[in-house]
């Protein structure tokens, strides 16, 4: 199938894939047949309404997502300011790179809930402690794509501009990070992405205000309808931020399309 079809019907193929995805939903919440275990999109549709019929609930949900997104913001605001500069002196000095690189191979490969017990010591059952686990999870795929930007970054493009008589400041901001930015893109794609699962995760354990929060407060009541409705609130907004983000790649990285392998 040719790439100008496919973008052509790009919305209604999505459309198709949703009602798809909500039929196989409904049977086997049919199957099932218990509320408790699986509730079907029906029930969480009424869950919807029952989230702001109740003021109380309401209320409840608009400020569990303002300190989540807070919370995904900030953590992933600070992971950007660490983990950019990192990367960059990883990239650019060896030394740098043979002294921090196994600790952040070491780190990188814990799973985010077990930073949640280190964290809880830290910082005490807070929403300060889902900020804290949220940078410590994303900070980490931002170093290692801008280290592995800046490292490749080709020695036809720095040497000449070094023989120039080019400032060091002018080879970061002229070269080293133009020529790097794919990289970085991809970085803060991937930070946002674990930012979120980060304060998601965080919320669920601690059982501070949140969206993860209500969702562990819904599941231990049995609240399945609420549950769902609360999970596809967390996919929405994360799905939001990662289009968010893959629009400001096309727009930094605008040379990216125009070379890249045309697809079929």
């Amino acid at each position: 199938m040719s790439a100008s079809i496919v973008n052509r019907y790009r919305y209604p193929f999505l459309f198709l894939t949703i009602i798809v995805f909500v039929a196989v939903w409904w049977v086997v919440a049919k199957i099932v047949n218990d509320p408790y275990a699986l509730a079907g999109p029906v029930s969480t549709a009424k869950a919807y309404y029952q989230l702001f019929a109740q003021s109380s609930l309401r209320n409840l949900f608009i400020t569990s997502i303002e300190s989540t997104l807070l919370s995904i913001f900030l953590g992933f605001v600070l992971a950007v300011a660490i983990g950019i500069p990192v990367g960059i002196f990883m990239g650019r000095y060896l030394v740098v790179d043979y002294l921090v690189d196994p600790w952040i191979n070491i780190w990188y490969s814990i799973p985010a809930i077990a930073f949640v017990p280190l964290v809880m010591n830290w910082a005490g059952l807070t929403s300060i402690s889902a900020l804290i686990v949220s940078f410590l999870i994303a900070v980490f795929s931002i170093i290692i794509n801008v280290y592995t930007g800046v490292k490749n970054v080709s020695a036809s493009l720095v040497e000449p501009a070094i023989a120039f008589g080019i400032s060091k400041r002018a080879l970061y901001t002229k070269v080293i990070l133009p020529a790097s930015t794919p990289n970085i893109m991809v970085g803060l794609r991937l930070g946002i992405t674990r930012a979120i699962e980060g304060v998601i995760v965080a919320e669920m354990v601690f059982s501070v205000v949140g969206l993860g929060g209500m969702i562990f407060d819904t599941a231990d009541k049995l609240e399945m309808s609420l549950t769902i409705a609360l999970v596809i609130v967390i996919s929405l907004i994360s799905i939001a931020l990662n289009y968010l983000m893959k629009y400001l790649d096309h727009k930094v990285v605008f040379w990216k399309e125009s070379s890249a392998l045309k697809r079929g």
